[in-house]
């Protein structure tokens, strides 16, 4: 699968795990039903592409902060220190 594929998959409401590449949604959604960003977000994802950064560093804090493990993502985004 193409990572446009899957990325059109997911904005569309399918969040697919892509095989081929061992690679999760962007808010992990595919591996774990409930992380599924709100269809807005998924939309601004795709028609934004300078803000992905950003938001997979928020989909990511999103995931382990629902872990329960006590986790520090330490650096910054070019342009937002």
């Amino acid at each position: 699968m193409k990572t446009d594929e899957q990325l059109n998959e997911w904005v569309k409401g399918n969040s697919v795990h892509d095989a081929e590449r061992d690679e999760c949604c962007p808010d992990f959604s595919c591996c774990q039903k409930h992380y599924k960003a709100p269809q807005e977000e998924r939309i601004l994802f795709r028609d934004r592409p300078e803000l992905r950064e950003k938001m997979l560093i928020g989909f990511l804090g999103a995931a382990l902060a629902e872990s329960g493990k006590d986790v520090h993502v330490a650096g910054s985004i070019e342009g937002t220190a």
